[in-house]
C-alpha cells in the first residue's frame, strides 16, 4: 500500500539524467540556431535577386521574352535547391530517425554550419581528418563533436587556431580538436544570444550518443563507433 504522503510515480518525476540531456540538447540547439537562420537567408538571397531582375525588365518597352524565360527557369532552380537545403537545416531543429554518414562528411557538415560563427569570434579552423571509408552516426556528430566544438572555443579566448586530426582507435576513431592560442590582441567577447555551452553539457550529449570524451582547456579526444553503410538493393 503506498504511504499518504510518498512522492507520485513517474513520469511526475523524471529522471535526472533525461533532464540535464533534454537540457543540453536545447542550449545546444539554442547556440547553432542563429547560422541556422544565417544559412537559410543565404539560400533564399539568390531568388530574391533574379525576382527584383526579372522585375525591372517586365517593366521595359518591349520585354525580352526570352531572356524572361531564363530568368524564370532561373528562380525554378534556385526555389527547388533553396527548399532542400532548407529542409537539410530543419532536421537540425527536428531530427529525423538516425542514419549513417561518413566522418569526414560529417565533420564537413558541423565546420560549414559554425564556419561564419567561429571566423567572427577569431578562431580559424584547419580540419585534417584522414578517415575516407570510415562510417558513423549522424546524431553522434550532429550533437556531440558540434557541441566540443563550441565548447573548447566557447571556453578560450581568440584568436586562436584549431586544428581537427583522426586516427583508429581499437575498432573505433578518435577525432581530436586541439586549440593553440595565437599572437595578437585578445578579440572582443562578443555578446551572446544564448550562453555558452559547458562541459557537463557536452558530457550529457555524448552519454546519450554513445561516444567516449575526455578534454582539457585546449584539448578535446571523442571516440565514435564504426557503423558499416547499409547496403542498398535495388
Amino acid at each position: 500500500m503506498t504511504p499518504p504522503n510518498a512522492a507520485p510515480a513517474s513520469p511526475s518525476h523524471p529522471d535526472p539524467d533525461l533532464l540535464r540531456e533534454e537540457a543540453a540538447r536545447y542550449a545546444l540547439l539554442r547556440r547553432i540556431a542563429p547560422a541556422i537562420r544565417h544559412h537559410m537567408a543565404g539560400t533564399l538571397q539568390p531568388i530574391g535577386m533574379i525576382s527584383a531582375i526579372l522585375e525591372r525588365r517586365l517593366q521595359a518597352p518591349a520585354p525580352d521574352l526570352a531572356v524572361l524565360r531564363d530568368n524564370s527557369k532561373s528562380i525554378n532552380t534556385l526555389s527547388r535547391s533553396a527548399a532542400s537545403a532548407c529542409m537539410n537545416l530543419i532536421t537540425w531543429v527536428l531530427p529525423k530517425e538516425n542514419g549513417v554518414i561518413s566522418l569526414e562528411a560529417g565533420v564537413e557538415e558541423a565546420l560549414g554550419m559554425l564556419a561564419t560563427d567561429l571566423a567572427f569570434r577569431g578562431f580559424t579552423v584547419t580540419n585534417q581528418l584522414n578517415a575516407p571509408e570510415v562510417n558513423t552516426s549522424v546524431f553522434a556528430l550532429r550533437n556531440v563533436f558540434t557541441a566540443c566544438l563550441i565548447a573548447l572555443t566557447d571556453a578560450s579566448p581568440a584568436p586562436a587556431s584549431v586544428v581537427l586530426r583522426s586516427e583508429p582507435a581499437d575498432g573505433q576513431t578518435r577525432v581530436c580538436i586541439n586549440l593553440t592560442r595565437d599572437k595578437g590582441p585578445v578579440a572582443p567577447d562578443e555578446a551572446r544570444t544564448y550562453r555558452a555551452l559547458g562541459w557537463d553539457d557536452v558530457q550529457a550529449l555524448a552519454t546519450a550518443e554513445k561516444v567516449s570524451i575526455t578534454y582539457s582547456a585546449n584539448h578535446v579526444d571523442m571516440l565514435f563507433s564504426e557503423i558499416e553503410q547499409p547496403v542498398v538493393t535495388g
